[in-house]
């Protein structure tokens, strides 16, 4: 028996404006505009008895929005995830997407073929996709973990790859920083990967404190930054803004 996979898609990615079929991975995927109460949705058909179908197909959407995110450098939140027997519609979340009437989707969009690449990829989506300004921060963190181990490396890392970012918010950032801190590499893994992801620090991330909250905010180009870099540059996966 054939069933309907459907996954409500709330992303800040251009959209097609009318029902749009295309092909991933070796799967067909069709992409929907949100419509009355509806939201945009991607949906594709699978044997339901294939339990690897249902996997595989689950994924497929997910490295698609991951892939396309990154093409785009755009967020895109996985909402409502359902199956049925006739393609139905979920509820709208909190904002729909850009719709284009010409929606146009390059045939060389993929999805990494290394895991690591992929993994980060996948994370960087999540991190864009967040609504939270300190698990933002981690997520970035969490790419450059993908690729380095242990908090010396890291450090030595971040030091090192700092003068070669291009992006004007954190090249800004940098310069801030530069004047108070001689060893930024060590600011940005303690002060931020470290407070927001261990509780028991005694210089953990408050939420409710905004004075951690703006700090982070303000150091969010430069871990944004780092984290597209790896991708782009060591990783070597290109998005549509790559020279």
């Amino acid at each position: 028996m054939q069933m309907w996979m459907i996954q409500t898609v709330e992303t800040e990615l251009e959209w097609p404006a009318q029902e749009t079929t295309v092909s991933f991975m070796g799967q067909t995927l069709i992409l929907r505009p949100p419509e009355g109460n509806s939201a945009a949705d991607i949906r594709l058909l699978y044997e339901t008895e294939d339990s690897q179908a249902i996997r595989e197909g689950y994924g497929t959407i997910c490295r698609f929005l991951s892939a396309l995110s990154w093409r785009h450098r755009r967020p895109a939140r996985t909402r409502l995830h359902f199956a049925c027997t006739a393609p139905m519609r979920g509820g709208k979340g909190g904002f729909g997407p850009a719709m284009r009437k010409d929606y146009f989707l390059s045939d060389d969009l993929q999805s990494p073929s290394d895991a690591k690449a992929c993994l980060a990829v996948a994370l960087h989506r999540e991190a864009m996709s967040v609504n939270s300004i300190p698990y933002e921060f981690l997520g970035y963190f969490k790419i450059i973990n993908v690729r380095y181990s242990g908090g010396e490396i890291i450090i030595g890392w971040i030091n090192k790859a700092l003068p070669l970012l291009r992006e004007k918010r954190a090249t800004d950032r940098i310069a801030k920083l530069a004047t108070s801190t001689a060893n930024i590499g060590e600011y940005l893994y303690g002060s931020g990967r470290c407070a927001v992801a261990h509780a028991f620090s005694g210089d953990v991330v408050n939420p409710d404190n905004p004075d951690d909250l703006l700090r982070l905010a303000e150091d969010m180009p430069v871990a944004r930054a780092l984290a597209e870099y790896l991708i782009e540059t060591e990783m070597g996966i290109c998005w549509e803004g790559s020279r």
